[in-house]
């Protein structure tokens, strides 16, 4: 419950970036990929950024004191500095969040930064406290096993639910798809539960969101997929369990 709390304080003094999509335009044919950590509050806007524009993405976790995929980052890159994005429909290679944020807009959005995003320096302070209010969550490496195949996580940015997940997902240094299923209509925003019960002929709208529904039945996150177990889940709490369990030595 705590963490809950912290979760919703952080995304509250965000503003809730990362919860909507906005206008979008055209799709990448292959999945981005980010480098990233997930307490960073640099990363964090990236990924807002990127629910926003409904995108899919793949993580590789770089936590503080992780051995996985820094190396590679670094490698590849050729500096110790996140977020790193790779976007193999462009070849293009960025560092700086603000870049890689005009980037996204530019290419899959509507060409242009929306005003929302055009106060870097606010959206920075407050990406800033809100990662404070966390305390260090998804920030640091924990031992872990490498699964032999990529999770899936449908999650987006804000959610509270959804922000334990993937701050363990960072520090276990396991590599997932992030399947962003931003919210695009006013009954997106009810509970599933009193959702379902007054509105039996809600419709989801929006290509992750209609992907979960058919794959699990209902609209709910975070939803892990794990090909190595063949275990699909919802659930914050039991999802993290089954992470600790499988995966953290």
């Amino acid at each position: 419950m705590l963490s809950f709390v912290r979760a919703t304080i952080a995304s509250s003094v965000s503003m809730w970036r990362g919860t909507a999509t906005s206008r979008l335009g055209k799709r990448p044919q292959q999945r981005l990929h980010l480098y990233d950590i997930e307490g960073c509050p640099y990363c964090k806007l990236v990924r807002e950024a990127m629910t926003e524009l409904d995108l899919d993405v793949v993580i590789y976790p770089c936590p503080k004191g992780g051995i996985r995929f820094r190396n590679s980052a670094i490698k590849v890159g050729g500096k110790e500095q996140f977020p790193y994005l790779i976007d193999p429909n462009t070849s293009i290679s960025l560092y700086e969040s603000y870049d890689i944020i005009s980037y996204l807009f530019r290419y899959y959005g509507k060409g242009h930064l929306p005003k929302r995003w055009r106060r870097k320096y606010s959206n920075t302070l407050s990406s800033m406290v809100s990662s404070i209010v966390r305390f260090g969550s998804g920030m640091y490496h924990k031992p872990s096993k490498s699964p032999a195949m990529m999770l899936e996580l449908y999650s987006f940015e804000a959610s509270p639910f959804a922000k334990p997940v993937r701050e363990l997902l960072c520090e276990l240094e396991v590599p997932y798809v992030l399947h962003n299923v931003g919210r695009n209509q006013i009954l997106d925003y009810m509970l599933p539960v009193i959702r379902e019960r007054i509105f039996p002929f809600y419709n989801v709208k929006g290509k992750n969101r209609k992907g979960l529904v058919s794959r699990s039945g209902k609209m709910m996150i975070p939803y892990l997929v794990d090909p190595n177990t063949g275990i699909e889940m919802f659930e914050s709490d039991d999802i993290c369990n089954y992470l600790l369990q499988q995966y953290a030595v």
